[in-house]
């Protein structure tokens, strides 16, 4: 699906390059920019501005002090762990009686498990239970805490539901009446951000503050800002001190177990790490724990003191990422084919399967996302407990948590923010057709008023003598970067391409070399593999700027988001089939353009072209003349780029089946409509030729190709051909018929004829749809 740019609003008047980058996003007052620019000068928020903070540091402090079990009841994935490391070295700093347990991703689920809970307060009997990045949802469990006698504190950042638990004290910037009144709207906007690790961290401050030892903050820094980033949370407001802060303590070497991941991923903490390290880096290893195995060797890495163990932690996250990539590209590619042969009816993808781990569905719902732009829920069922459970993911425009809550009624629990969820239930309640259909129906009324596409903000339009090393030293003041905070885009246009190659082991990434005037630009797409650029072709680029370092030379190289040309074929608009399916119906004057990319690519292209009028217009560009073909001879091939459109769906269909192609190209066409004498003529003649010289063969095939129509008219005309006497059919199958032609004393005979009108009317069809081919939604024809 092709990307619309959309340019955000900037101060065109702003000579600074970096003012008119923060005045595009919002950033426009002095103190405002400040703050932005230099976050480690930033004053943090008391985190006694939780209204139950003093509540839960009071009981917090008796348990420490009185040697109370305290169980930290943290969360499976990055952000989850972080955060029960955070509380515990910050407990175990304070001599507190404190043990954590991390419910298992498969068999437990996200929030407090009743099974869990009772073999926790049998074994370990813990007179105070606090959790970190889960239980704001978890009512009836509370309640069964609560029954033992054992005080609940829940410490959560996700949306809260209309009904809170009856814990002893909350501590979650989205539940009501949580934040004190005296803040600002921007404080409490900001504090919403805080990811599970950063409301810890809150606890963990004010703990630290009552003890008076604040100094060991900067010991757990480091694990607010690896949760930060991988929950994907606004790098913004206190998010930005933590992430920056926490960076800079791990470029330092304040934490080995970090450091030692880090390395094994490729990066070297003295180039200094940035939040991108981290995303790429860190978070996929910690999540590749739980969901395949459990998370323990993720919590050795961060909270371990012994350097062996967490040696082996690191290879064993390592290994267990490498098996995490394979199987979500396996549970990917058997979703794709889900969604293909489901069509495109639905406005959500709503599957499941019961072979699919429920640690890795979250993962390929967020492909899935990326390539057909909607709301994708992915399942697992297990089949012992009838139970479904299901990772979540959306789009812009569609908030996830909303259309699940509205559903909540079918659902045995639910959870989650705007663009990621969770929810579970069970097939003997709630069959799994009737969760599907209530789902499509809320996220229909989301989307019927509004028409939604994949976007590419553009932060500013820039000039090729913009593009400096000063330019990325520049944007580096805007680091770290993440979500509500990304890495500028920028565009340039009107370059011109002076060179394409190919790179890497599979050719799966595009290395481009454009020209502005006298500047040259290496551009890198990565993961995009060939496309339809010729030296010379002219192109709007959307990229982001980087360092390349060769040989002592620094230079300024592209990575690419996006291009837009004329030249280039559209998008894939029809993603739910096998093909990806490239409009070029309203471009002409390409067929330079065309002939130089057949000729550039590896794929095995082939044209299909039919009518003299097509193949003579052909005839000047030889690699687009030389991959005809008709649909006498198709061929097995890569890409079908129709130059001339089949006259039915029949045979539409019937040519992709047989080319089995990746790729289908409309071009652009202009139907051809014979006057009804002159069709006649030309079939006349075909049959007269046939007789005399082909000895009475007639191939049905190869006239429908010539006259471009469908096989039924042929069939019908020869019938009534021999009905009014100009022919004797003496033989016929499937591929031709044998006849005598006898002679045409009068063709009015034919079209006066009653049975010539219902073969006008298939004539009329097949012109009809070719025109609908040409002009129409090619997405609702191919269905």
């Amino acid at each position: 699906m092709k990307k619309e740019w959309i340019l955000e609003s900037n101060n065109s008047n702003e000579k600074s390059l970096i003012k008119r980058l923060l005045f595009s996003r919002g950033l426009k007052t002095d103190e405002e920019i400040k703050e932005f620019l230099n976050p480690l000068e930033m004053t943090l928020t008391s985190p006694f501005a939780f209204t139950d903070m003093e509540k839960a540091v009071s009981r917090l402090s008796k348990a420490i002090d009185e040697k109370e079990t305290i169980i930290i009841y943290g969360d499976f994935d990055a952000d989850g762990v972080t955060s029960t490391s955070v509380l515990y070295k910050t407990l175990k700093y304070l001599d507190a009686n404190v043990h954590y347990f991390i419910p298992d991703r498969e068999n437990e689920g996200h929030g407090f498990d009743k099974g869990a809970l009772i073999k926790l307060m049998t074994t370990i009997k813990p007179k105070v239970i606090i959790s970190v990045d889960c239980g704001i949802s978890d009512v009836d469990a509370v309640r069964f805490i609560n029954s033992f006698k054992i005080d609940t504190i829940i410490t959560d950042h996700h949306e809260a539901p209309e009904e809170l638990p009856e814990a002893f004290a909350i501590i979650n910037p989205k539940a009501p009446n949580a934040l004190d009144e005296s803040l600002s709207a921007k404080q409490i906007e900001h504090l919403t951000y805080l990811a599970g690790c950063g409301v810890a961290f809150k606890v963990a401050q004010a703990l630290l503050q009552k003890y008076e030892k604040t100094e060991f903050v900067y010991e757990i820094l480091p694990f607010v800002a690896v949760g930060t980033v991988a929950d994907v949370v606004p790098l913004l407001g206190e998010n930005r001190y933590f992430v920056t802060k926490g960076l800079d303590l791990i470029s330092k070497g304040k934490h080995y177990g970090i450091q030692r991941l880090l390395e094994s991923a490729g990066y070297k903490i003295e180039n200094g790490i940035t939040s991108e390290n981290i995303a790429f880096g860190i978070a996929p290893r910690i999540n590749a724990s739980s969901r395949l195995d459990t998370v323990k060797p993720a919590l050795d890495v961060l909270i371990s003191e012994n350097p062996h163990e967490i040696n082996m932690a690191v290879d064993t996250l390592n290994e267990l990422n490498k098996v995490r990539q394979t199987l979500c590209q396996e549970v990917f590619e058997q979703a794709d084919k889900m969604v293909q042969k489901e069509g495109n009816k639905n406005p959500a993808i709503v599957l499941y399967s019961e072979g699919w781990g429920i640690g890795i569905i979250g993962i390929v719902a967020s492909k899935l996302v990326e390539k057909y732009y909607k709301p994708v829920f992915l399942m697992t069922y297990i089949k012992e407990k009838d139970q479904f459970r299901c990772s979540a993911r959306s789009i812009e425009g569609v908030p996830l948590y909303d259309v699940i809550e509205a559903n909540s009624a079918l659902l045995d629990g639910f959870g989650g923010h705007k663009l990621a969820a969770g929810l579970s239930f069970t097939g003997e309640k709630t069959p799994f057709e009737i969760v599907k259909k209530a789902l499509n129906e809320t996220v229909k009324e989301y989307v019927a008023t509004k028409e939604l596409k994949p976007f590419i903000k553009i932060d500013l339009m820039l000039d090729a003598q913009d593009v400096t090393t000063d330019l990325i030293e520049e944007i580096s003041k805007l680091e770290p970067f993440g979500a509500s905070n990304p890495s500028p885009i920028f565009a340039m246009s009107g370059l011109k391409v002076t060179q394409k190659r190919l790179m890497g082991s599979d050719n799966s990434h595009l290395r481009l070399t454009v020209s502005s005037g006298a500047t040259d630009f290496t551009a890198i797409w990565w993961k995009k593999g060939d496309i339809g650029l010729t030296s010379g072709d002219s192109l709007d680029i959307a990229f982001h700027p980087q360092l390349n370092e060769f040989n002592g030379n620094v230079s300024v190289q592209l990575i690419v988001d996006d291009i837009h040309s004329e030249v280039l074929p559209d998008e894939e608009i029809v993603s739910q089939c096998s093909y990806k399916i490239y409009d070029n119906r309203g471009k002409t004057g390409i067929l330079t353009n065309v002939n130089d990319y057949i000729k550039t690519s590896k794929l095995n292209i082939k044209i299909f072209a039919e009518s003299k009028y097509i193949l003579d217009t052909v005839k000047s560009y030889p690699e687009i003349a030389s991959r005809t073909f008709t649909r006498q001879d198709i061929p097995s091939c890569d890409v079908v780029m129709f130059f001339d459109y089949p006259a039915d769906k029949q045979t539409l269909d019937f040519i992709l089946e047989k080319a089995q192609p990746k790729g289908v190209h409309f071009m652009n066409y202009e139907p051809k409509i014979l006057d009804e004498q002159e069709f006649l003529k030309i079939f006349t003649g075909m049959l007269k030729f046939a007789s005399h010289n082909n000895g009475g063969k007639f191939e049905l095939v190869r006239c429908a190709s010539f006259l471009g129509k469908s096989l039924k008219i042929f069939e019908m005309l020869l019938a009534l051909y021999e009905e009014v006497g100009f022919i004797k059919i003496l033989d016929k199958n499937s591929s031709f018929y044998t006849i005598e032609f006898l002679g045409v004393d009068d063709i009015s005979k034919i079209l006066h004829s009653e049975k010539y009108a219902q073969i006008f009317e298939l004539i009329i069809e097949c012109e009809q749809f070719q025109k609908s081919l040409l002009e129409d939604n090619l997405e609702q024809i191919l269905l």
